[in-house]
């Protein structure tokens, strides 16, 4: 027989009951759903009776059934059978299924809208989320009695793997710090890297060097000098754009000037991408 362990972590006791929200929820709108596509009207008429059915089958089938909700089984948790009653188990599902329905009833079925019912209500829902907050600050001490009704009812989780406290993924630690371990080492490389310089590399052992009007004469380079024609037509031919502040490098090619300085300041290499000029030591000239 299994050894019952009365040790539950706190996070263990919240992840359950998120689990428990997140199934009833996906239960509750597929099937919701497929009801309201075959009969529209018909789900509109019987929608709290059928919220009803689908929560006191989730039930049913849970606590009811098995001592434990869905949460809890994941988790391999389990409410104390020992202290689960039979008429804690219908004050269990009395508390945790009809306000619900009530709520659901009274907005939907009630032709003519009752004051005092509607502020009992809404009475009874303010006091339950004042007295849940309160509950959790205590559960938050304690450990023990996670939600408002386990509290009320005297309901304690108990672990089902035989004192064991936790499980650990290393696995997924380790990836997790692997990875944040190289966004680190790329954020701090990612503005050192001269990406301009590398797209000129790039583009001249792809297109097998820089074409244009460039002689090789005792080591130098040197480009016929044009002078460049501004037109209205013309355009940046970094960035394609209507030319900003037009500059050239005395090639005959029109830049916008922070197209040209960004360019020769971060790549003293740097060359005019039609013709293959470079900086005249006279710097760039305005049009």
């Amino acid at each position: 027989m299994i050894e019952k362990n009365k040790y539950v972590p706190r996070v263990n006791q919240i992840d359950a009951i998120f689990l428990n929200k997140d199934i009833a929820r996906l239960i509750r709108d597929n099937l919701l759903e497929n009801l309201q596509a075959i009969s529209p009207v018909l789900f509109i008429k019987i929608q709290p009776e059928l919220d009803l059915l689908i929560q006191s089958a989730i039930w049913f089938g849970s606590v009811g059934k098995r001592c434990s909700t869905f949460g809890q089984q994941l988790l391999v948790l389990a409410y104390d059978a020992e202290k689960l009653t039979v008429s804690r188990l219908v004050l269990h599902f009395a508390l945790t299924v009809l306000p619900g329905y009530v709520k659901s009833w009274e907005e939907r079925r009630l032709t003519r809208r009752v004051e005092w019912f509607s502020q009992m209500i809404s009475w009874a829902e303010n006091s339950a989320l004042v007295l849940n907050i309160l509950n959790y600050f205590r559960f938050l001490k304690t450990g023990r009695k996670p939600t408002l009704i386990d509290f009320l009812l005297g309901l304690d989780y108990i672990s089902l793997r035989n004192n064991q406290r936790r499980d650990i993924g290393y696995k997924y630690l380790t990836r997790e710090l692997l990875w944040g371990g190289f966004m680190e080492i790329l954020g701090l490389v990612l503005p050192i890297i001269n990406f301009r310089k590398l797209k000129r590399l790039l583009k001249s052992w792809t297109f097998g060097g820089l074409s244009g009007k460039k002689f090789e004469s005792g080591g130098s380079s040197k480009v016929e000098l044009l002078s460049p024609k501004m037109t209205v037509g013309s355009t940046c031919t970094f960035c394609g754009e209507r030319p900003t502040l037009p500059h050239h490098m005395g090639c005959g090619h029109i830049y916008c000037y922070y197209c040209l300085s960004a360019n020769i300041l971060t790549d003293a290499s740097f060359n005019c991408s039609v013709c293959g000029a470079t900086c005249p030591e006279n710097g760039i000239q305005c049009v």
